[in-house]
């Protein structure tokens, strides 16, 4: 295919597109509002993954929205703990506990993003189609489509991220 043809065929799937990502965009600047500094502890993966996690929300990649804002919690936090002394290899149950402990979370975000855990797992670990929790089972229990759950799942996963984000010591603006 010519450059020119490859063109055509991205400028007609944007097109086609467009009034699905208003709506993402919608939920972003509901969420979040206009971008703005932030600081995030975690080095910079937690940096690349929250740009990606905001890009992959908005271009529908569900799935990937939903594992890339738990990576950047994870690391975000992890940082932070290690920024008040504590210093470990922990799992992402692990590091919540502690961000608990150590006042960094309140208990209705532990609840959150212990969701946002439960809700990654399937996707990052292989299990029969029917066990407990898995993308399979969620599907035989609701009248939901694959679309709809992984839709919510990663809706869950971006606003649990921008919410955090939102509040001291992440941002200046609260």
């Amino acid at each position: 295919m010519e450059l020119s043809e490859l063109m055509a065929w991205l400028a007609e799937d944007d097109e086609a597109s467009r009034p699905f990502r208003a709506r993402r965009l919608k939920t972003l600047l509901e969420e979040f509002g206009e971008p703005r500094h932030l600081l995030l502890p975690g080095g910079l993966v937690s940096s690349l993954t929250f740009e990606e996690a905001r890009r992959a929300y908005l271009h529908g990649l569900d799935v990937a929205t939903v594992l890339l804002a738990q990576t950047t919690l994870e690391h975000m936090l992890g940082g932070l703990l290690r920024q008040v002394g504590h210093d470990g290899n922990w799992g992402f149950s692990e590091i919540l506990s502690r961000s608990r402990r150590e006042g960094l979370i309140t208990e209705a975000e532990l609840d959150l993003f212990d969701r946002l855990r439960v809700a990654r797992n399937p996707y990052v670990h292989a299990k029969p189609p029917l066990a407990e929790g898995t993308l399979g089972r969620r599907l035989a229990t609701t009248a939901d489509s694959p679309y709809a759950l992984t839709e919510a799942d990663a809706t869950l996963a971006i606003t649990t991220l921008l919410r955090l984000v939102q509040r001291h010591p992440f941002s200046p603006v609260a």
